[in-house]
């Protein structure tokens, strides 16, 4: 039998990327058929169930037309059940209210209940902060026992909070988790595990690299797990050193060298570091706007240092040597000091300001 294990889809999320409102706006609907494309995908590869460990839903603002979005996929896979443990952004959404619910769609409360299988079962409930929960948690003999919680790991009971220990020796063969949006997995105790299987899509640069699900096979007694990227695009956070550089050209000629293996459907984030000269000319909107057309979303972010000596400065008597000295000498953070020689320097030169 075959099971897949998804969560933190994060529905009409507001998307914090600085994208166009056209971009977000695309993005959501590309999270929302990533979904789609996940009731189809277990149709095809005929798939028990869907275990859906929270987050479905990013907050109170949901469309409509996503909830039927939705709710149509699950009716168009009849032969698919939908195990659904909303998380804590879903508590706000309450989106199901009016509906009628397609009878493969499962909802687990704040209680425990348990969906069996042909050997396996599948138990699921909504953490709080009451250790009560975990002494009731159910076991089916004979079978293969899965968990559905949502929330952080750790050595205490809270709200989205998950005490490992307490789950531990509890005769549970895989616990299916949600809440951080990485894939990454561990031992649970000597004959089981636990994973997180990330989120379907990235929405900001803190979400980089594969997204996607765990697809689960039940044998024989036995469970295995494979993580399945599935994402329609992959955010990445690049790293380009810029010391030495004095010009925005061969700084965009780096940026082009170290993103060159990236696919032009993807979403970068360009962070600027090493060390550059005050006189260099760098402007990060400016970088930015020359990079924007190789992906269809592009970020700069400018962390490099300024290579300034201010020995090189104490002595000099020039009107240079003076603004360099009063803003080494205040209170702004080093960045901004930077930001401000550097438009200083320009301004003193007769150059076009880039800030």
């Amino acid at each position: 039998m075959k099971l897949i294990h998804c969560a933190d889809i994060h529905l009409d999320s507001p998307m914090q990327t600085h994208m166009t409102a056209q971009q977000a706006s695309m993005r959501n609907t590309e999270v929302l058929q990533s979904f789609v494309r996940l009731t189809e995908f277990a149709q095809e590869n005929a798939v028990r169930a869907v275990l859906i460990a929270g987050d479905l839903f990013d907050g109170a603002r949901v469309r409509a037309r996503t909830v039927d979005a939705l709710l149509a996929a699950i009716r168009r896979t009849p032969e698919v059940d939908y195990l659904y443990l909303p998380g804590n952004h879903d508590e706000a959404a309450n989106v199901f209210c009016d509906c009628a619910l397609p009878g493969n769609l499962k909802l687990f409360g704040k209680t425990w209940s348990t969906v069996q299988y042909d050997g396996a079962a599948i138990s699921g409930a909504q953490v709080g902060a009451d250790a009560a929960l975990y002494e009731a948690l159910p076991h089916v003999d004979g079978a293969v026992n899965l968990v559905m919680l949502h929330g952080q790991i750790g050595t205490a009971c809270g709200v989205d909070m998950i005490n490992l220990n307490l789950l531990k020796n509890r005769g549970i063969d895989y616990l299916a988790l949600g809440h951080i949006h990485a894939y990454q997995t561990g031992p649970l105790d000597g004959g089981g595990i636990y994973c997180y299987p990330g989120c379907l899509e990235g929405r900001g640069f803190d979400e980089c690299g594969e997204k996607g699900f765990v697809l689960l096979t039940v044998e024989d007694g036995r469970i295995a797990h494979e993580f399945v990227p599935f994402s329609a695009r992959q955010l990445h956070r690049v790293a380009v050193d810029i010391t030495g550089l004095s010009q925005n050209a061969q700084i965009t000629q780096r940026m082009k060298e170290q993103a060159k293996s990236l696919s032009p459907e993807d979403m970068v984030e360009f962070l600027l570091t090493g060390q550059s000269s005050p006189t260099a000319d760098i402007s990060a909107p400016y970088l930015q706007q020359t990079m924007q057309g190789s992906f269809f979303f592009v970020k700069v972010k400018d962390e490099s240092r300024m290579a300034l000596d201010a020995d090189a400065y104490r002595n000099d008597v020039s009107l240079k040597g003076e603004f360099i000295r009063q803003v080494l000498s205040s209170e702004l953070e080093e960045a901004d000091k930077a930001a401000v020689i550097r438009a200083g320097l320009q301004a003193l030169s007769g150059e076009e300001i880039s800030l």
